[in-house]
Order: C-alpha cells, then structure tokens, then sequence
C-alpha cells in the first residue's frame, strides 16, 4: 500500500501547513511517497531522524517523487532543509 505525502502548492508561504492541514499519518508497513506538487525544489528532512524510518528526501524539482518503506512507529516533525519555515509532523502509528 502506497500513502502519498504532498509538498503543496505555494508550500513556502504555507509555513507550518506546506504539506496540509492535518499530520502526514501512515501506517507501518506502507511505503511512504513524497510527491512535489509545488513550483520550487524542496528537501524534506526529520527533525528526529531516530524516530521513524524517514530521515530524509533527496532535492524533489517539481514533479519529483521519492519513496520509503515504513516500518517503524513513531512521530517526528519534519521541515524542508531548503525553507526551514515548511514544517510539519509525520506520524507512523497502527
């Protein structure tokens, strides 16, 4: 099973909602997919790298996808190394 993650449009003036309203949530077991749905080059990166299979992306141009399989539970915030304003919470629970 595949969740999908999007960088937002416009994500840079979104500061703390450039990847949506809500936490990105997934469950173990599920590839998680960063899909860079904005105009501008972002690299998402998590601020405690220990706490789940995600530590970073590499630079996603617009269009640009990556992908991670997720195994272990846990929750970190997240923010683009290129804004650091961006940021967010990933969340891997049951």
């Amino acid at each position: 099973m595949i969740a999908n993650a999007y960088i937002l449009p416009g994500a840079v003036s979104l500061n703390d909602r450039a990847f949506g309203d809500e936490p990105v949530v997934i469950h173990p077991h599920e590839r998680l997919r960063w899909v860079n749905v904005d105009t501008l080059t972002h690299r998402i990166v998590a601020d405690t790298p220990d706490a789940t299979d995600f530590r970073n992306t590499n630079d996603l141009r617009p269009g640009d996808e990556q992908s991670f399989d997720m195994t272990r539970l846990g929750t970190t915030r997240i923010h683009c190394a290129n804004h650091p304003n961006m940021t967010g919470t990933l969340i891997v629970r049951e």
